[in-house]
């Protein structure tokens, strides 16, 4: 045991010292999440977006759950902290309305476009405002489709992580084809033979499960840093963080349909397909987007606070703040500041989703804001949607967060 203990601080150590320097990078200057790790036909349902009503403030992440909120609202307020993910959506805006379908698919369905530094980039390049020409001068090659990391879905921090994970499936013997035909099956049936027979025991073996045990590794998967790591752990309701990746993935590999999971087949094949595909890049879609619906979003590269306090207009009837308030549980000050400003420019039909790597996420409830000449908690000046949450929340296909909650702003 003692000798095993030795061995497995020596491979952290190394672990550490090789992809430390790639998390710090992520969080500085390049893009962290490739494609959006957020179920938006759960999102949909809960925010029943009104076109002539409803605009939205959403933290931009990839920009795909961006665009498809904006086919159905008013407006949509992308915010985000980090410019290299703001860079992603403007670029996407840009190929919208320079690009024909076939071409945009070939950048971001297939994520690879022959010549698209040399040849095509410099027609996107016009669109782009300074800060995002900026950062595609210098890596307008991740969509060449050459090199070792082919696809566009092999770039950036979780593109890091996909093509290791991807490699690992290479290396097991008879894995990928499993894998392959778990993706292609049809029925949950079908999914469960595959599952069991042939993935279960292959795919989850120690050399994986420690390799997801590592904090790293959880910067890499999902952003993850140590704050929600720690609310994983403390109310995830699982005996560790592997046991709680494993018992997901085989919801979605076995439970749920897998036919129309994009967000698992784009990372295990560095592709989309024609039918497995987030909503924006649809023919359908697109072609609403290129027609106008794209104007309704504006990009922005502050914090939700910044950006609500420089806000006059209290237009806003929709907060999607995926799973950020997880990262502030830690700083309850940062957060305070947050929903102040988030209640301050509520209208009353205002509604609200986050999501969470706690059960119950009780720091964001026990936020104290100032509301209608007193302090009051969230908890008290919120009305949660718990039985549509709890109905929605099990259907979700990516399935990596504990919890999903919807709230409306509670009439007083």
């Amino acid at each position: 045991m003692g000798v095993f203990s030795w061995l497995t601080g020596i491979l952290s150590w190394i672990f550490n010292v090789l992809f430390e320097p790639i998390v710090s990078k992520c969080y500085s200057s390049t893009i962290v999440f490739n494609c959006a790790w957020e179920d938006p036909r759960l999102d949909h349902e809960a925010l029943q977006l009104k076109e002539e009503h409803d605009s939205v403030l959403v933290i931009t992440s990839a920009g795909c759950n961006v665009l498809s909120y904006a086919l159905r609202g008013k407006h949509v307020y992308a915010i985000d902290k980090n410019p290299c993910q703001n860079a992603l959506l403007d670029i996407k805006i840009a190929a919208i309305k320079e690009f024909s379908y076939e071409e945009f698919w070939q950048m971001f369905g297939t994520g690879r476009m022959e010549k698209f530094s040399t040849l095509h980039y410099p027609r996107l390049r016009a669109h782009l405002n300074p800060q995002s020409r900026q950062f595609w001068d210098s890596h307008a090659h991740y969509f060449d489709g050459k090199g070792w990391r082919s696809s566009f879905y092999f770039r950036g921090c979780s593109g890091w992580l996909a093509w290791l994970i991807r490699g690992y499936i290479r290396l097991i013997p008879g894995l990928r084809a499993a894998v392959n035909d778990l993706i292609a099956a049809q029925t949950i049936e079908e999914q469960q033979e595959i599952y069991y027979k042939r993935v279960e025991k292959k795919l989850w073996n120690p050399v994986l499960m420690w390799f997801l045990g590592r904090g790293v590794t959880l910067a890499l998967l999902n952003g993850v840093p140590e704050a929600q790591r720690k609310l994983l752990e403390e109310e995830g309701g699982h005996p560790s963080i592997g046991e709680f990746i494993k018992n997901n993935l085989e919801i979605v590999m076995a439970k749920l349909p897998i036919k129309d999971n994009y967000f698992y087949r784009v990372y295990l094949t560095g592709e989309y397909g024609e039918d497995c595909c987030p909503e924006y890049l649809t023919k359908e879609g697109f072609a609403k987007l290129k027609a106008g619906a794209v104007e309704r979003v504006s990009v922005h590269t502050v914090t939700i606070e910044e950006f609500l306090n420089t806000h006059p207009k209290k237009d806003i009837t929709r907060f999607v703040l995926l799973d950020h308030m997880d990262w502030m549980s830690a700083a309850p000050a940062v957060l305070q500041k947050e929903w102040q400003a988030i209640i301050d420019h509520a209208p009353s039909d205002a509604r609200f989703l986050w999501r969470s790597a706690g059960i119950h996420a009780e720091f964001v409830g026990d936020t104290k804001v100032q509301f209608e000449g007193k302090e009051q908690t969230v908890r008290e000046i919120v009305k949660f949607d718990r039985e549509l949450a709890a109905r929605l929340h099990p259907l979700d296909r990516v399935h990596t967060y504990a919890n999903f909650f919807i709230a409306d702003l509670a009439a007083h």
